[in-house]
């Protein structure tokens, strides 16, 4: 069922509404990049595929009757430009001798590398409606890849009050997901775990 939020951000985005556009860049760009350096494994290729999704979203923005046609979207034409890519490689590295089809293996990594983006966008979702504390500290542990004593020292927090306040985080956003896609708690933690370990790099 759609709720009126996202009712209301459609709308702001199909008319060109910059607070709209800022949100949904921030609610995708990070799970796009993510699925599209697992895919051709290179961050800046990555990211550059990621913009030009968002730019041709844009063009086509008054085209989408849901937000969850604008993921889809994203995800597609990120997915064709990575596999663009990926061709474009393989016919460099093979002085340009004609190249075979993904394999089925290839594609089912690249659709389960699908389902942990589309994860990712709904735990960063998730983690902007997080009370300012909570926020502050999954952001702190989760992205930034920082230790509970330091969060504790730049919050002036005790450690017990971190860990208090990571707790209720992941309660929150556990508890979200449940009510969107039960599937989505099997591979949360794996997500959290990746995000964990990618801001550390």
């Amino acid at each position: 069922m759609v709720n009126n939020k996202d009712k209301f951000l459609l709308v702001d985005f199909r008319n060109g509404d910059e607070k709209a556009m800022r949100k949904l860049y921030t609610l995708y760009y990070l799970p796009l990049c993510y699925f599209n350096q697992k895919i051709i494994n290179y961050s800046q290729e990555a990211e550059d595929i990621s913009t030009e999704s968002f730019l041709k979203l844009l063009q086509k923005r008054k085209d989408f009757e849901s937000l969850a046609e604008i993921k889809s979207f994203l995800f597609t034409v990120s997915k064709n430009a990575c596999l663009d890519f990926l061709r474009k490689e393989k016919r460099h590295n093979k002085f340009n001798q004609e190249i075979s089809l993904l394999s089925p293996l290839e594609e089912l990594f690249i659709d389960q590398e699908m389902i942990s983006a589309k994860v990712l966008q709904s735990v960063y979702a998730e983690i902007e409606n997080l009370p300012n504390k909570c926020q502050q500290v999954f952001k702190s542990i989760y992205i930034e890849g920082s230790s509970t004593s330091e969060i504790a020292k730049e919050m002036g927090i005790s450690v017990q009050t971190v860990l208090n306040q990571k707790g209720k985080a992941l309660r929150k956003i556990r508890l979200a997901l449940s009510y969107e896609n039960l599937f989505s708690i099997a591979i949360l933690l794996k997500t959290l775990s990746l995000i964990a370990l990618d801001s550390k790099k």
